[in-house]
Formats: C-alpha cells, structure tokens, sequence
C-alpha cells in the first residue's frame, strides 16, 4: 500500500484544525443564539406583564373618572339645590314681611 506523503498529512491536520475550529465556532454561537433566545422569552414576559399592568391601570383611571364625574355632578347638583333653596326662603321671608307691613 502507499503511504501518504507528509504533505498530504500536512494538508490533512490543517483540515481537520479548520473543522475544529469551525464546530468550536459553531458550538460557541449556538450558546449564544440559546441565550439570546431565553434573553428574548424574558423580555416578552416582561412585555406582557407590562401590558397587564397598563390595561389595569387604564381600567382604574376609567373608574376614577366616572366616579369623579359623579361626584363633581352630585356637587353641582347639591349647590344648586342649596342655592334656590336659599333664593326661595329669601323670597318667601320677602312675602311674609311684605304681608306684616301690611298688617300695621
């Protein structure tokens, strides 16, 4: 049988370096594309959780504005009421001095 030549060998462990290389490469990215993908899964968790969080405070501040405006409306309502019960007792207090004026 022939023997390869030392060239050949040469040539041979230079390949077989390369390729090494290549899967200690290989190894290495795919350990980085892993952390990246679990790194990528947090972040959407965390996104989503985020959004949660959004939704129920834009469904607490809706609350707030309702009762809010409720209760700005039972203000009005009450000032109002408070007020034409005043200008009413003034007038009926008018009437009734007007009629006791009268009677002397």
């Amino acid at each position: 049988m022939n023997e390869p030549s030392a060239a050949v060998w040469k040539k041979l462990n230079e390949v077989a370096d390369r390729l090494q290389k290549v899967s200690e490469q290989l190894i290495e990215t795919n350990a980085i594309n892993k952390a990246y993908h679990q790194a990528l899964e947090q972040q959407r968790i965390k996104i989503e959780t985020l959004e949660q969080d959004n939704h129920k405070a834009q469904g607490a501040i809706l609350m707030l504005k309702w009762w809010l405006a409720t209760v700005i409306a039972i203000a009005i309502s009450g000032g109002s009421w408070s007020i034409n019960s005043i200008n009413q007792l003034k007038q009926d207090v008018a009437i009734i001095q007007s009629r006791e004026d009268r009677k002397e």
